[in-house]
């Protein structure tokens, strides 16, 4: 057995690819994480490299051009990236619910590349880049562990989550929509979509746009870009 594959951690996870994800529960179990480098993550879980290189393409222009809003320093700009890389961890473990395996894999598994401080923030955001996000929806994550984080980690795990919704919607057709003319108002952000799955991209990020919404009264705009006669 490779190294890789054994369990770690002071009780056996069901992140680990030999059992199912068994849900909040499951994360507040003690153990020890057993911090792992991007590159084993990738290899161990069978993340889909493409698109995690290209969330986190998109995230990093997301957070530079939407800087002056989120208000997050340059220092946070490598977590950004690696939540973006890490976001669909849980995938290969159970598609149906991959936000929630992939929390519990990153809780087990944080990338070693970050701080522990933040290894929260990584997990957390892989469970909230998935589905609709509404002010209900966000009262009730006080009910789950994420509710024990210290109020300033809590807040910068939506800040992350927010901009890699984001960044994840833009690659939703794989068709490499990019980010193209940006046109900024008092409290607007106007972003033309570049690609053959513009129109698609562009609707998905509407959509994925409502935790930013919640955090912010800038109202960000998407909209394919025209094409040329």
């Amino acid at each position: 057995m490779n190294s890789d594959d054994k369990p770690s951690g002071n009780k056996r996870s069901d992140a680990d690819p030999g059992g199912k994800i068994s849900g909040e529960e499951k994360s507040r179990e003690t153990f020890v994480p057993d911090p792992l480098p991007l590159e084993a993550l990738y290899h161990r879980y069978g993340i889909e490299r493409s698109h995690a290189d290209n969330v986190a393409r998109n995230v990093l222009e997301l957070f530079d051009i939407l800087a002056p809003v989120h208000r997050l320093g340059l220092e946070f700009r490598k977590l950004v990236e690696i939540a973006a890389l890490v976001h669909d961890v849980g995938v290969a473990t159970d598609l149906k619910n991959h936000h929630r395996a992939g929390r519990d894999i990153l809780l087990l598994h944080p990338p070693s590349e970050l701080p522990e401080r933040l290894w929260p923030v990584v997990a957390w955001t892989a469970f909230l880049h998935k589905k609709n996000i509404g002010e209900k929806k966000l009262s009730r994550l006080n009910e789950k562990s994420f509710g024990n984080m210290p109020e300033d980690l809590q807040g910068l795990t939506l800040k992350v989550a927010a901009l890699v919704r984001l960044a994840d919607a833009l690659d939703y057709s794989r068709m490499e929509s990019r980010l193209g003319k940006v046109t900024s108002g008092k409290k607007s952000f106007r972003f033309e979509i570049e690609g053959e799955g513009a129109a698609i991209d562009a609707e998905r990020m509407d959509k994925k746009g409502d935790l930013w919404h919640l955090l912010y009264d800038t109202e960000l705009e998407f909209r394919p870009q025209p094409h040329k006669s």
